[in-house]
């Protein structure tokens, strides 16, 4: 019996150690998470001494139970760009259509939410944020892609400037779109690791400029 008994205890122990796993996977701490992120599309607005973007991400569930998973929002933040004085997160159909707004709360100094996944099943995320700037330049971060170990599938990236301003520099080769003549730039990626941020910046459109300094 005493044989038998010592035989059972490391089954116990696997077993505990499995139990724990699923805990993890449903407690949301993103230990060994199923939860795949593998598409994004970001849009840049530049108008006003304001960066806005708005961006989509996809998520999926690869495991056949339910999950939730915590997820934070990385701002970037300095001396010459400012808190985002406003900050939404929203769960969206495929085609963008609005399914409900997620909360978010602050932690540690940052801001983090919760989402859930049935099994085996996807979700649409968008979220829109505001930011001021005191410099002709932004950063969008990609870096944080890293921290999934797996390459985007697909990721997309446009920057819209407003009347009166031109690119003056990208880190990322950027091409005007078809869509829009004027101000709008654009790169897209596949199977894409990012191996730095997007910086960009912009300058007064040199026509304006003429114009402001001869009134004719």
């Amino acid at each position: 019996m005493t044989r038998l008994l010592r035989s059972i205890k490391p089954h116990r122990d696997l077993l505990a150690a499995f139990i724990l796993v699923l805990f993890a996977f449903y407690a949301g701490t993103n230990v060994f998470s199923p939860v795949r992120f593998d598409q994004e599309k970001i849009e840049v607005f530049v108008d006003g001494g304001q960066i806005r973007v708005c961006g989509l991400y996809h998520y999926r569930n690869r495991f056949p139970l339910p999950v939730t998973f915590s997820l934070g929002l990385p701002f970037p933040v300095d001396s010459l760009h400012a808190v985002p004085s406003a900050y939404s997160v929203m769960e969206v159909a495929s085609d963008g259509s609005p399914i409900g707004e997620i909360a978010t709360r602050n932690y540690h100094g940052g801001v983090v939410f919760r989402l859930f996944f049935l099994p085996s099943r996807e979700k649409w995320i968008r979220i829109d944020y505001v930011q001021d700037v005191a410099a002709a330049n932004g950063r969008y971060i990609l870096l944080t892609t890293r921290a999934w170990k797996q390459p985007l599938t697909h990721g997309e990236y446009v920057l819209h400037l407003g009347t009166g301003t031109e690119l003056a520099s990208s880190n990322y080769a950027l091409q005007k779109s078809s869509n829009d003549r004027q101000f709008s730039y654009s790169f897209t990626r596949e199977s894409f690791f990012p191996a730095k941020d997007w910086q960009f910046s912009w300058k007064p459109t040199l026509h304006l400029v003429a114009s402001e300094r001869d009134p004719r």
